[in-house]
This record gives C-alpha cells, structure tokens and sequence, in this order.
C-alpha cells in the first residue's frame, strides 16, 4: 500500500467525513505519496486536507475538495525545503499556532517569505469557494462565479471560458483588461 493511500485512510479514520474510497482514494493516495517524497511531512499534509471545514454543503464530492487542496499545495514547494529559511517548518517540528512572541516582530512586504509553515498554511490567498471548494471565489463573494450560476464569458477563447459579471457587458475581467490594454498600445 502507498504511503499517500495509508496517510489519506488514517485522516478517514479519524474525520470519517474526509473518508475516500475507490478511484479518488488511489488517485489521491498517490499524489499524496509524490508530496511525501518530495519532502512534505504527514503532519503538514494532515494539516492541509484537515485544516479547513468542508463547504456546507458539498456541491462536489470530498475527493474533488481534497484534490484541489492537493493541488494548492503542490503549486508551492515543500515548506521543510525552504534552504537555509530561518522560519522553516522541520517535519519533526509542531504544527501548532506561533506563540505570542512570533506575532509582535514587525510587519512587512519582506515578512511573508520568513512566515512559519503553520502561518502560512492559516493565510490564504485564495480562499475556497463555499459551494464547491475551488480554490478562489468571486470578488466579494464566498462562492466562485460557477457557482454563482454567472454566465460564460462571450469573447473568452478556448473550450472553457471564464465566467462574467451578470451586471457586466458579458466580458469576463481578463477580457475586458485585455481589449482596454490592445486599445491603449495601439494609440500610443
């Protein structure tokens, strides 16, 4: 049995709502097995499928919402292979919340490189869509645009295109930014 496999049944016996069978526990299992040989440790990867409640109510399956918490993770390497990185999360080291005394150090652009793994995996950039887990939601909403039944973009190429504002001209942003910016370069 992989490693992912068993580390992925362990969380199912502990949260049996997180529980996967079948194909999404094989397939799922071996991504997790490729971020264990990559240097992740079973407690950060406990932590990012575990981390976060599921979205109430699962629009999806629980497969899909862990392999898009997979995935997140894996667009960032290994927080214990952060050479030489002071603030570096070693796998032997706790997941717990920093104490007091890492909170009060000053601020800055500069800081997030020197974040812990635990503060890290709290932040996110993009949070989960309430309905269906993606990662990323519409701006000021809890869900993503799919969710929030927009319609397709009408000028976006490509087999899926993005969704547009209902109140919109039927342009996705991207579109909108691409034709305002094609205009500005040719009149310069």
């Amino acid at each position: 049995m992989h490693p992912g496999i068993q580390l992925l049944l362990e969380i199912g016996a502990s949260r049996p709502e997180l529980l996967l069978t079948g194909k999404a526990l094989t397939d799922q299992g071996r991504v997790v097995t490729v971020m264990l040989e990559a240097g992740w440790s079973a407690e950060q990867l406990r932590h990012v499928i575990t981390g976060r409640p599921l979205p109430s109510p699962v629009r999806t399956s629980v497969g899909a919402i862990i392999a898009a918490r997979l995935r997140a993770a894996q667009a960032y390497p290994p927080p214990a292979t952060a050479a030489g990185h002071p603030g570096t999360l070693r796998p032997a080291e706790s997941l717990a919340a920093p104490g007091p005394e890492q909170w009060s150090e000053e601020r800055s652009s500069t800081m997030a490189a020197a974040r812990t793994v635990s503060e890290a995996l709290t932040y996110r950039a993009l949070v989960e869509c309430a309905g269906c887990g993606v990662p990323g939601t519409a701006p000021g909403e809890d869900l993503c645009p799919t969710c929030l039944g927009w319609p397709p973009c009408r000028t976006c190429p490509g087999p899926t295109p993005r969704r547009a504002r209902p109140d919109g001209d039927g342009r996705c942003t991207t579109c909108v930014t691409a034709s305002t910016h094609s205009v500005q370069v040719s009149t310069s």
